[in-house]
Parts: C-alpha cells; sequence; structure tokens
C-alpha cells in the first residue's frame, strides 16, 4: 500500500530526517515513536504531500484515497461553518433523508421511466447503507462522546476537542485507502479508546499513526518506526511497542556483555604486557651489573616494544562502546510530610458529593476516599467533572450537594494539567538548583543529588528552566512538590503531552514516592502502573 525509501527532510538547513525507509500493507498499522523533535509530524507532512523531501521516495498504491488527521486540527477546522464539513460522519442521517425523498418521489411520478430511474438510485443508495451496516454512526459518536452534536451544529460553538474528534468519526468512517493520524488518542477517554482500537482493528486499508499511548501501540501496532532528533536514527521494529523495548534491552543487554569482555581482555593483555616489561627490565638490569659489579643502566629506545610482548589493538572499527547507562529512579523512597501521632490514615472523604458546571450537572451521589499510602485514579468520559472534582477538593469550587473532608494532617502538592515552573523562573534564568534552593534550605549539592532522584541529570539542573523540555519541567515540578513535604499529591493528567521516554522517566521519577495520591489520568500504562483504586465517572 505504501513504500517509503531513503527519504531525507530538512528544516532551516537542519536535518530532520534521514533515511527513513518501510513498507506498509493493508491491514496493517506502523506506529512513530520518538522524542519530542524527532520529526514524527513532518513525517506524516511529507505523505501527505504537504512537504516535500530533498531526498528519498514515497509510493502510494496507483488510485489509492488516504485523509490525513493532523495536529491542530481543531484550530484549521474552526473557520469552517458547520459540521456539514463532516460528511461521512453523519452519513446515516443524509441516507435517511435521502431515502425518504427517493420514495416520496417514486409514490409521486406516473412516468415508468422516471420510476425505473429513481428505483435505480433508491436501491443503489440501499446497497451502500446495508455495505456499510457493519459500521454503527451512532454507537461511534456516543462512544466518542459527541452524539448530542447534530449535523446543523455550529462548529463556533463545539469545543477543539468536539471538533478534532468528529474529525477522526469522519476519517474512520470515509474509510480510505490509507490513513495518516497524528496522535489520534489525544481528546479520547476510555470509551472513545475502546472504540477507536475496535475501527482499527475492523479497517481494511493501511494505517499510520503517531503516538505517545502505549497501550494503543501495543494493541494496534504491526511494527513500530522510531525516530530520533536531527535525523540521527530511523528505525523500524517488527512488532508492537512492548516488542520494540524489549528488543532494545536485548540489544543493550548484549552490548554491555560484549563490552565488559572486550574490558576484561583489555585488562588481561595489559597485565601480560606489564609482566614482560618488568622480566626484561629485571634482565637487563641483571646484564648490566655483571660485569666488575658496576650498574650499566641501557635503555630502551623511545617507543621499543619488549620481544614476545603482545600488541594492544588499535582497530578503533572493532572497539565497543559502553552502553548508555538506563535512566534510574531514586532507589528508596521520597520522604513525605511527617504524619502527626496518632493522625488518621485517611486524608480524603467525599460523602454524597453532587457537582455542577455552568449550569449542568455533572454527577451526584459520589463516594470516595484515599487512604494514606494509596493511589486513587479518577477517569471517566470528558466533560463529565474529572478536573472540577480536583478543584472542589482543594476548596476552588462549591459542592451542590454532599460533603468533602480533607484531613489536618494532608499536606497537598497539587500538579495542574498545565503546571510549568518556568512561569516562575522565566526572565530570571533560574535554573532547577536555583529555583529548588529558593523553597527549601539546602546546599548545591543536597539539592543537585534530590533533582537527580527525578531523573534530572547532570546538565540539566544547571540548565535555566525556561530551556529544559516540558516532560523535564513536569518532573521538576513534581520534585518542588514532593520537596516541600507533600503527603498527599494530587496530578491533573500528569502525562499529558509528554512523549513516551518522558511518560516512562516521570513515572521512574513518582515511583519513589510513598505518599498518598489522587490522580485524573486516561493513560492507562500509567493506571496499571500505579492505581489501588479506579473511580470512574
Amino acid at each position: 500500500m505504501l513504500s517509503v525509501s531513503a527519504l531525507g527532510r530538512e528544516l532551516g538547513g537542519r536535518t530532520v530526517l534521514k533515511d527513513v525507509t518501510f513498507n506498509l500493507e493493508r491491514g496493517e498499522l506502523i506506529g512513530v515513536v520518538g522524542p519530542n523533535g524527532a520529526g514524527k509530524t513532518t513525517l506524516l507532512r511529507v505523505l501527505a504531500g504537504l512537504d516535500q523531501p530533498e531526498r528519498g521516495r514515497v509510493t502510494l498504491t496507483a488510485g489509492a484515497a488516504f485523509g490525513y488527521l493532523r495536529q491542530g486540527f481543531a484550530r484549521a477546522r474552526k473557520r469552517i461553518g458547520t459540521v456539514g464539513a463532516f460528511p461521512a460522519a453523519f452519513a446515516s442521517e443524509d441516507a435517511a433523508r435521502e431515502l425518504e425523498r427517493l420514495a416520496i418521489a417514486i409514490g409521486a411520478t406516473s412516468d415508468p421511466a422516471e420510476t425505473d430511474r429513481l428505483s435505480a438510485d433508491y436501491d443503489a443508495l440501499l446497497s451502500r447503507i446495508s455495505a456499510r451496516a457493519e459500521f454503527d454512526l451512532g454507537a461511534a459518536r456516543a462512544a466518542l462522546g459527541i452524539e448530542h452534536i447534530g449535523p446543523e451544529a455550529k462548529l463556533g460553538q463545539l469545543s477543539g476537542g468536539e471538533i478534532t474528534r468528529l474529525g477522526l468519526l469522519d476519517l474512520v468512517a470515509a474509510s480510505p485507502d490509507l490513513m495518516l493520524l497524528d496522535e489520534p488518542t489525544n481528546n479520547l477517554d476510555v470509551a472513545g479508546l475502546a472504540w477507536l482500537e475496535g475501527a482499527i482493528r475492523g479497517f481494511r486499508g493501511a494505517i499510520v499513526a503517531v503516538s505517545h499511548d502505549r497501550a494503543f501501540l501495543d494493541a494496534c501496532a504491526k511494527q513500530v518506526l522510531e525516530l530520533q532528533p536531527g535525523g540521527q536514527r530511523a528505525e523500524v521494529f517488527a512488532g508492537n511497542y512492548s516488542a520494540l523495548i524489549a528488543e532494545k534491552e536485548r540489544r543493550r543487554e548484549e552490548q554491555q556483555t560484549a563490552y565488559e569482555r572486550q574490558e576484561r581482555e583489555a585488562a588481561q593483555l595489559k597485565q601480560a604486557i606489564h609482566k614482560i616489561e618488568t622480566r626484561a627490565r629485571a634482565s637487563r638490569t641483571a646484564r648490566s651489573t655483571s660485569q666488575n659489579g658496576r650498574k650499566r643502566s641501557r635503555s630502551r629506545p623511545a617507543g621499543g616494544h619488549p620481544e614476545g610482548a603482545p600488541r594492544t589493538r588499535t582497530d578503533s572499527a572493532a572497539h565497543i562502546s559502553r552502553p548508555e547507562a538506563k535512566p534510574m529512579a531514586f532507589r528508596g523512597r521520597h520522604a513525605g510530610a511527617r504524619e502527626p501521632q496518632g493522625a488518621s490514615s485517611r486524608l480524603i472523604a467525599v460523602s454524597g458529593l453532587a457537582l455542577e458546571a455552568g449550569g449542568r450537572r455533572l454527577f451526584e451521589g459520589l463516594e470516595l476516599s484515599v487512604n494514606r499510602g494509596e493511589c486513587v485514579v479518577v477517569n471517566g468520559p470528558n466533560g463529565r467533572g474529572k478536573t472540577t472534582l480536583l478543584r472542589t477538593i482543594l476548596g476552588e469550587h462549591p459542592a451542590s450537594e454532599g460533603a468533602v473532608s480533607l484531613s489536618p494532617s494532608a499536606k497537598v502538592g497539587y500538579l495542574a494539567q498545565q503546571d510549568d515552573p518556568s512561569t516562575v523562573a522565566q526572565g530570571r534564568g533560574l535554573t532547577p538548583v536555583d529555583l529548588l534552593r529558593r523553597t527549601a534550605q539546602m546546599t548545591e549539592a543536597e539539592a543537585t543529588n534530590f533533582l537527580h532522584r527525578f531523573l534530572l541529570g547532570h546538565d540539566q539542573v544547571r540548565t535555566p528552566v525556561a530551556k529544559l523540555s516540558y516532560g523535564e519541567r513536569r518532573r521538576l515540578a513534581l520534585a518542588l512538590i514532593v520537596r516541600g513535604g507533600a503527603n498527599l499529591l494530587i496530578l491533573d493528567e500528569p502525562t499529558n503531552h509528554l512523549d513516551l521516554e518522558s511518560r516512562e522517566a516521570f513515572e521512574a521519577a513518582l515511583d519513589g514516592y510513598d505518599g498518598a495520591i489522587l490522580a485524573v489520568s486516561h493513560d492507562r500504562r500509567f493506571v496499571e502502573r500505579f492505581a489501588d483504586v479506579v473511580v470512574e465517572l
């Protein structure tokens, strides 16, 4: 279906993609992963024909149709008037109205030729509807949380997430031969994710999907293309994301074993050379002192080599480099606030809670508790009040009914969806070490060591905060909260907008925390790793 050969792309004189090569068959999804800035979106733009590559070739089967769901889709579509711009998303309603019109027209005409023509149109439309009966648009809109949107709705009245979900539904329902999807799981809740994965399993075409959703890639990908920034590497791995991780770990262990063997052999070689040189010096000394009992020294010419000594290998091509060390989380526990003696183990108690926002009832009758050392994750459809629940617990939003109790012993650390330490440090050139020392009495060495526990390396802790990546700033925000002594973390979508490497680093940093956690998250791997209890709204 799609063949990509030695593709190269540059932007502003900077290499973005280099030697990208893969083949994609019908019924396959290739996942595209890599750090932010590795060229994932650029690749999709080249495949869609929006950008032209400097090198290489893209070949799509002749006559094949493709569809592209881009990032920023909602912004681009906002200018269009109504959701009539998404014909496939409302095809069932349009088809039903057209069937009704044809039936009325057939009954009203007395012209046999016109009756035959209208009947043929009616039969053809009915055949198309029957062929697509397996695709239930109503169920799809419900799963995506857009069942309330009709074909006459104005796009200006919809949220960006609703427009993006409409675009995704329209693309999948249109069923092109090739789909190009840039972060298709963004803006999807649990029901939407389940629908998308089911739709992809039944899709007969080919798909290229950029995604940071590990569970999605494991469920759907037949191969994974990993890109590195600056075109350093573009490699295709067979299987899903977990297979990629397993293969990279196998290679790392193999390289580590070969490196250790090389170092042992080098040490043995040096030891052998040392022994031979020692014997040679002893022999020369003995010969020089044998005449008249006087010592006569003779030195070897510079660069000489003792006879019979093994020679070290200088072939750099055969040299095995030390494998890059895996980022290690803090081994131990992050110290939270001390619990007062006799303090209750229950930090949050919610009873019979009902919430409203914008005049709309979000939910009612919620019972929820968070105990010391426990992780409770809240998820559910978009717009059901998950963030509002967190704000209510924090005292920022009133309850309509019921009660919320926060223990006096609870010291809360809150990480909002868009929490960003660079807003604090911007314009002052503060480094993570500077920022941490402003919030806690610590020496520079103590601050550096503490930040290392959150997988912030030697260079990162001395880089101005505003120049850190978003994932690095999220880990810094977590470090600041934990250092503040929080024994209760309230996290709102903590892994949103993070690439795969950053998500795993954030989770590794969080893994050492032994306080209580209340988190809103749609990241299924995060939920699997941390949740003791899941509350679904």
